[in-house]
């Protein structure tokens, strides 16, 4: 019944929307206007959206709507895009609270938990959350910094050769950027940090000690085996950490480099302290990070860990200084590659990251993005597949070629539900799934894909953007 609501909500304002276009032939200006500033704040502000709106400024819902819903740009002047924001304020006072004053006591934890309704899921009063957050010892599960600077090379490649290993290689660690903000969504996180801490160490990024203690806690109370699990003091600004976090690497001398990527999404604001997460987390592990002269996300570079890299062309777009041969090599000098494959994104789709649409199932095979016909991108994901079974791999022979449908809805969000956007971390694939009917046909696909792998689903149909490979980044062995 849940998801029923919710579609028919988005479906409804999708309606209003193109009537309000089709309509505005007829109907003053003002009128549509006033339309398009009602539906969107009753859009932003109805939904629970777990989006860091700390960082938003006025132009960044101008941006996001527009690119949604073209036909409205036009009326999203500064007053329009000025109510929103304060809207937007008014019904995430604590986000906001919590993102710009910080938390600097237990006291503020229990507040915030209480504020949120986790104080719910906790199941214990406020007084028995201040004596555990009182008598909780951090220490088992902090990381010690290994070093009090980061070893930072900004805008130099590495010396020696690098090789950027496949998602399918022996992975020590992975990262996850915890959504302290973003309530409704701790036990999405509980469930994906439960899943990949029974194959590798899960790092999860919080900001203090206090956020520590309210997380560390949080698990606990759900009986989570915390053996595989540690802590690192590193502020982010959201949970995608796919697209900002450190790209591990090896050297040629069996040493491991991160290489720190110019974190700008065009779409939406600058996310500083997401930004300077990777150079942040090589300190933590005395690990030399190299600035690639490159604007690009984490999700736009997919590697069979022996020198093809598949990316989407937008990264063209977003660095208008490069063409196709000078973007083969910086990426060779910094990712090892020496096969660059570059799709067409898609046209009309925000993020321009590759890793929703394919993914490295082995050296040889592929699997890429179905859809209906009546589906906006469906021919891409035709091309697309038509393209990569033509291409060889890093083997000789051509790709072989697995569709993967994608789920239906996703109609709140602005993104594509996509099962491709899964994470494989030594002997498990965590797939994301949405709480619909076709959730076990993608498991039995993912299963007879991956013979071998534990299967495992994580629901993340409540995040707007992104899912489970977005929201996790690995180190390798």
């Amino acid at each position: 019944m849940k998801k029923k609501s919710k579609a028919i909500t988005a479906m409804l304002i999708a309606i209003i929307f193109i009537a309000g276009a089709v309509v505005g032939y007829f109907i003053p200006e003002k009128i549509i206007k006033k339309q398009v500033e009602t539906q969107a704040i009753d859009y932003f502000v109805q939904n629970d959206f777990s989006m860091p709106f700390q960082t938003f400024t006025t132009f960044t819902y101008e941006n996001i709507i527009g690119n949604a819903v073209p036909w409205a740009k036009k009326y999203l002047d500064e007053s329009v895009a000025t109510n929103l924001e304060n809207s937007v304020k008014e019904k995430y006072a604590y986000r906001y609270e919590a993102a710009i004053e910080g938390i600097s006591s237990n006291e503020d934890i229990v507040g915030y938990l209480q504020k949120t309704g986790l104080i719910n899921e906790i199941k214990l009063s406020k007084e028995e959350i201040l004596n555990k957050l009182s008598d909780l010892d951090t220490s088992a599960t902090a990381i010690v910094p290994r070093s009090s600077f980061t070893k930072a090379y900004m805008n130099q490649a590495p010396d020696l050769l690098v090789r950027l290993p496949a998602e399918y290689e022996p992975i020590e660690s992975v990262f996850v950027s915890f959504p302290i903000l973003y309530p409704s969504q701790w036990k999405t996180h509980l469930a994906l940090i439960s899943a990949i801490s029974k194959e590798a160490t899960t790092i999860v990024l919080v900001p203090d000690v206090y956020w520590h203690k309210a997380v560390l806690l949080y698990l606990q109370k759900a009986n989570l085996d915390l053996n595989n699990i540690r802590f690192a003091y590193v502020k982010t600004d959201d949970v995608w950490i796919r697209d900002y976090g450190p790209t591990s690497v090896i050297t040629s001398n069996g040493g491991k480099a991160f290489i720190w990527n110019n974190y700008y999404e065009m779409y939406t604001s600058y996310a500083k302290l997401s930004a300077d997460a990777a150079s942040e987390l090589g300190r933590y592990y005395d690990v030399p990070v190299y600035r690639v002269p490159l604007v690009v996300e984490g999700g736009n570079i997919i590697s069979d860990g022996k020198g093809t890299v598949i990316m989407f062309d937008s990264v063209l777009k977003n660095n208008p200084d490069y063409d196709v041969e000078k973007l083969e090599n910086v990426m060779k000098e910094y990712y090892g590659c020496n096969n660059l494959i570059l799709l067409p994104s898609l046209k009309g789709e925000l993020t321009g990251h590759v890793d929703m649409v394919v993914k490295f199932v082995d050296n040889d095979t592929l699997m890429v993005a179905e859809s209906e016909p009546s589906f906006q991108w469906y021919q891409n994901f035709e091309d697309i597949a038509d393209m990569l079974s033509k291409t060889k791999s890093s083997t000789g022979l051509n790709y072989k070629i697995i569709r993967m449908k994608l789920a239906p809805g996703g109609t709140d969000s602005e993104r594509f539900w996509s099962y491709i956007n899964s994470l494989t971390v030594n002997g498990s694939v965590i797939v994301p799934i949405f709480g619909v009917e076709e959730d076990n046909a993608a498991l039995e696909l993912y299963k007879k894909a991956m013979p071998g792998y534990n299967v495992v689903g994580v629901d993340m149909s409540n995040y707007p953007v992104g899912s489970v490979h977005c929201q996790t980044k690995e180190m390798f062995k």
